[in-house]
């Protein structure tokens, strides 16, 4: 028996608790035709929705894939599929001790669990890290994309935006939400613009693990390719000022041990 526990998503979104059965069963035969491969699996399910209301208990069975028989805690009963699961719904529904057991469930398996993994599912909160990656062009005259790259929060429920000058863009392309596969998530809001100088775009975020949006901004004068003509033209001038210090200091240094050599004519006459 392998147990799987789904993350809860927090919200409104349904946390799943499956817990599978998986039973392989091989029949040789001896007219060296090849061995039929039959599947039965068996799914315990866990459905609720925000601060665990609404609980409700699956017990579903199926063979080959298709399922057969379940048990809804809902309703009480288990219910058949299929002809043969029709049978063993009604043989099992006769059975008051076994249906109570299963009623009964929905509290000491899936209440129990849920309360135990809730501090790591439902009230679990990673705030998102924000970056935003410019394209490169040639001239400010060109359009430009903008990627929002928000990652590494958790859950899934979130908005991003794109602000230009502090007026939301409508104009804005999302990528499809990726899992990053330690419990995060990672979503990209593109921007297509022509950036004019004096311009400010913000990508902003709103999530639940923030207290208040969070908010980049990306501005033509401070892109990539800014920044570095920018640092050029400072190293350039401090090395500048170095050079034009270390000269002045020779300069002195040289015109006063030529004074002090200079010995009068008539000195010592």
């Amino acid at each position: 028996m392998v147990s799987v526990r789904a993350p809860g998503a927090g919200g409104c979104s349904l946390a799943v608790l499956i817990v599978i059965l998986t039973v392989l069963r091989t029949h040789l035969t001896h007219c060296g035709n090849p061995p039929a491969v039959f599947l039965y699996q068996w799914k315990a399910e866990c459905h609720f929705g925000a601060g665990g209301q609404g609980m409700r208990f699956l017990d579903r069975e199926f063979i080959n894939r298709e399922e057969f028989k379940y048990f809804d805690s809902d309703i009480g009963h288990f219910v058949g599929k299929t002809e043969e699961g029709v049978a063993q719904a009604d043989y099992y529904n006769n059975d008051t001790a076994y249906l109570e057991k299963n009623r009964a469930v929905v509290e000491t398996f899936c209440r129990f669990n849920y309360e135990l993994d809730k501090p790591f599912t439902e009230q679990r909160r990673v705030p998102p890290k924000v970056k935003i990656t410019p394209t490169r062009s040639p001239s400010l005259e060109h359009q430009n994309l903008l990627v929002c790259i928000v990652s590494g929060f958790y859950p899934s429920e979130g908005q991003v935006k794109w602000l230009r000058n502090g007026v939301e863009e409508s104009r804005v392309v999302y990528a499809q939400l990726l899992q990053n596969g330690d419990w995060t998530y990672r979503v990209d809001a593109i921007l297509e613009t022509v950036p004019e100088h004096g311009d400010t775009y913000t990508c902003e975020v709103e999530h639940s693990s923030l207290q208040q949006p969070l908010r980049v901004n990306w501005e033509p004068e401070t892109s990539e390719s800014g920044r570095s003509k920018l640092l050029t033209g400072i190293v350039g001038f401090m090395l500048g000022v170095v050079f034009i210090i270390l000269g002045l200091i020779i300069y002195l240094k040289n015109k006063k041990g030529t004074t002090q050599l200079r010995i009068p004519p008539n000195e010592g006459k």
